[in-house]
């Protein structure tokens, strides 16, 4: 009969092939983009090339048109010939990052294989060898902590912590950004598990181990050096009168000697290539933006962030995957900006089950055995929250740095879970408390799911046939809502007022999608009685006609385009049984006014996240620079073309518009 303990083991086990087999999933689907040499899926791969050629530059070499330029920074232009975010100085490319993501994983294995190890397995390597380290963490503290927890409560407590840790999105893109995030947080987990391991006994080798750990992840991310010098205190206390300062050294030294020569190592490394011992490179990025002269770290950003990360909540759609990142605009001067924002409360509610642990601890304190849990739990709250004051302190805000920002969380999650369901715990939970703690984790699955999805849209062209499985099944409820309530889709005829009052400029008066993916009809004042129409995709025009005259105060405008149908992932399709007409409708984009009908095919367009589209109406406009009168919906097997501009169908009365904000 199987064991207590082996099927303790057995269920870890099985929690951490579970999450590391949807972490490798996950980071193998960027390989379709491989074939991309200047985009973000090879940084690292040059910089394993230039060690190999004996120098710290990438392998890849600036073009001369870029050495040429008179200011090669400038990104208007830069933009054809830049290596996205690598950073250019003295004629070469180098990486604002450490190196030793590569020296770890990368260049070992061309060595050993004589072939490139890709970006995206690397990041998974260290995914999985990271959350390796949470498993057997947990599986420890559950032993020693919790023995009455079930195999099944261990196995949640890890999937659990899988999921806080944010890996399924951040691994959505394994790219050349991502890859020394999830390095530095793998090394970090791995610290925190030879932390354990030495406070329940004091052997060299686990302080020899965490400080390799901990002298590596700086190289990875910066943001972890004074955490690594926090850690180091950890590993010291207790410090009392029975140990002299000589046996503190020498019990320290394993951990002291590995992270002075990273240090050291780190420091030459930089000034070889920025003659700074400081400088990772960021003064040097070719930035698709220019941020010279702004200042990119300041404590007066820290509140902003703390909203931005926490507290944000999503734009909500009919269509899967639901939950649109929430868009922050310019909150106070200089900062940035902000890029896949979830609102972590709203997405990850079961981040509160971490509390638990430290409510067990408060409990608990005054017991002897306590002192390895309670060292996990200050070294995983308190050492990543000194990163996360970095990443506070950051003038702007990005999906990646969440992994970054909750991995110390992500072990103290997984240990209140294991408090919270456990006899032992003091006070256990039961009924209402625990089911409600329950619907917190499931609600986390499938929101950091649901995030996976939608994270810059990737999964859409990286797992194309899951993504079409998946949408189209979820989107049903969509479907039967629109139905029972009459909801039609497809091409328009608008009545566009243009007023007498000339103000120039663009004006959207009509879109779909949401901020910063934004699908728009724009008049174009370009003086009195002159306009242009254009369609454009964010600030990009698909279709333009040329500058018309317009000598009264309405046009009529007919407009096809993908964006005013559900998405392509979506059942509402399957009516259309001819596939040619149903690729037709999703990727031609027709524009008609009296004078010409324009045609562009494209499948570039932004899913519509509402049922209709937003109207610029006379009561939105306020009677300034041009909005629709009224609107009707055309048969989209008959109008493709703009048949049906000139005048309704027989018999359709185009009414006026109700006011739409």
């Amino acid at each position: 009969m199987t064991s207590r303990l082996s099927r303790h083991a057995i269920f870890c086990t099985l929690a951490w092939l579970l999450c590391s087999g949807l972490y490798l999933w996950t980071a193998e689907g960027v390989s379709v983009k491989y074939g991309d040499r200047k985009n973000a899926w090879h940084h690292y791969e040059y910089l394993v090339d230039g060690f190999l050629s004996g120098h710290t530059h990438l392998s890849l070499a600036p073009s001369p048109e870029l050495l040429a330029l008179p200011d090669p920074y400038d990104p208007k232009a830069n933009d054809s010939y830049r290596l996205g975010d690598a950073s250019l100085y003295r004629g070469k490319f180098y990486l604002y990052f450490g190196p030793t993501p590569a020296l770890l994983t990368m260049l070992p294995w061309k060595l050993l294989t004589g072939s490139q190890l890709p970006q995206w397995a690397a990041t998974a390597a260290f995914a999985i060898l990271g959350f390796g380290a949470v498993a057997l963490l947990l599986a420890g503290v559950r032993k020693k902590y919790f023995a009455t927890a079930s195999p099944a409560q261990l196995f949640f407590a890890i999937v659990l912590a899988g999921h806080i840790s944010w890996l399924p999105v951040i691994l959505r893109r394994a790219a050349f950004w991502e890859l020394p995030i999830v390095a530095a947080t793998a090394l970090f987990w791995l610290s925190l598990f030879f932390l354990w391991k030495y406070r329940g006994r004091p052997r060299p080798q686990w302080a020899f181990a965490g400080g390799i750990a901990l002298a590596l992840a700086p190289g990875a991310r910066p943001t972890y050096a004074i955490t690594a010098g926090f850690m180091v205190l950890l590993f010291a206390l207790p410090i009392g009168r029975a140990r002299s300062p000589a046996t503190l050294v020498r019990c320290l030294l394993p951990l002291l000697l590995p992270l002075s020569v990273a240090a050291v190592g780190l420091m030459v490394y930089n000034y070889e290539r920025f003659g700074s011992v400081l400088e990772f490179g960021q003064t040097y990025q070719t930035w698709g933006v220019d941020f010279r002269g702004i200042t990119l770290f300041s404590p007066a950003n820290f509140p902003t962030n703390i909203w931005v990360y926490f507290f944000t909540l999503p734009d909500v759609s009919p269509y899967f995957p639901f939950f649109r990142t929430a868009w922050i605009g310019t909150v106070r001067p200089g900062y940035l900006g902000t890029e896949e924002m979830p609102g972590l409360l709203f997405t990850m509610p079961a981040l509160v089950l971490g509390v638990a642990a430290w409510l067990h601890l408060g409990r608990t304190r005054r017991d002897p055995a306590a002192g390895a849990l309670r060292s996990v739990l200050i070294a995983a709250t308190v050492g990543g929250g000194i990163t996360g004051v970095f990443l506070f302190c950051f003038g702007g805000a990005c999906s990646r740095y969440i992994t970054e920002l909750l991995a110390g969380w992500t072990v103290v999650t997984g240990i209140g879970f294991l408090a919270l369901f456990t006899a032992n715990s003091g006070r256990p939970l039961a009924g209402v408390p625990r089911l409600l703690a329950g619907v917190l984790m499931a609600w986390t699955f499938a929101c950091v799911w649901l995030a996976s999805f939608e994270f810059r849209r990737l999964a859409r062209t990286t797992v194309p046939e899951v993504y079409q499985h998946v949408a189209e099944t979820l989107n049903y409820p969509s479907l039967w809502f629109a139905e029972s309530t009459g909801q039609k889709f497809g091409p328009l005829a608008l009545i566009v007022h243009i007023p007498e009052t000339f103000v120039p400029g663009d004006i959207t008066v009509l879109s779909s999608g949401r901020q910063d993916m934004v699908n728009r009809l724009v008049v174009e004042r370009l003086a009195p009685h002159r306009i242009r129409i254009r369609v454009v995709l964010n600030d990009l025009t698909l279709i333009a006609t040329p500058v018309m005259a317009h000598t009264g105060s309405q046009i009529r405008i007919e407009l096809h385009a993908p964006w005013l149908y559900p998405p392509a992932a979506h059942p509402y399709w399957r009516r259309f049984t001819d596939p040619t007409q149903r690729r037709r409708l999703l990727a031609n984009t027709v524009l008609a006014t009296e004078a010409v009908t324009l045609n562009a095919e494209s499948n570039w367009f932004f899913d519509a996240t509402r049922f209709e589209p937003y109207v610029r109406t006379a009561a939105t406009a306020r009677g300034v620079g041009a909005w629709i009168d009224a609107m009707i919906r055309l048969d989209p097997a008959k109008s493709i073309a703009g048949s049906e501009l000139t005048e309704p169908p027989a018999g359709v009365h185009m009414p006026a518009l109700p006011e739409i904000d």
